[in-house]
């Protein structure tokens, strides 16, 4: 039969750790409110869960470089037909693509990277998370260049 013993606890010195804890406070994403913004997508990217594909953004607010609290974009899966959702964020990538210079049609995991650097002025509208409660923004209009 085998014995069981409890490792003993021996109070260690805790090590030195410097962190700066107000550094972190620019990398925390923070809900704007609506109004027109000009934005700047940092990274794009494809995310797959199972057979639903998103499009998800990492977004900063130019005039104060804060990040903008926004969830992956939902463009295609199972249930993408049943009603206009996929089909109004499809239109928003394809807005985005127009005016990154890249076609709209193609393949997405080639398309969506072309977006990080992107520059461009939209109406930020917010939303609610249904399962959390927690408020997010969406991009509610995506203007053409100068045309907010």
């Amino acid at each position: 039969m085998k014995k069981f013993t409890r490792p003993s606890f021996r109070k260690a010195s805790t090590a030195t750790l410097d962190i700066d804890f107000g550094a972190a406070a620019q990398q925390v994403a923070r809900v704007f409110e609506p109004d027109v913004y000009t934005l700047r997508i940092e990274t794009a990217r494809v995310v797959q869960n199972n057979a639903n594909i998103s499009i998800a953004t990492d977004i900063i607010e130019v005039e104060s470089g804060a990040r903008v609290d926004t969830r992956p974009i939902w463009v295609d899966g199972p249930n993408a037909g049943a009603g206009q959702l996929t089909a109004a964020n499809q239109h928003l990538i394809a807005q985005l693509l127009t005016l990154a210079g890249q076609p709209t049609a193609g393949n997405v995991s080639t398309l969506v990277p072309h977006l990080s650097g992107l520059v461009f002025e939209a109406r930020l509208a917010l939303n609610i998370d249904s399962r959390t409660g927690r408020t997010f923004n969406v991009l509610a209009d995506i203007f053409p260049e100068g045309a907010s």
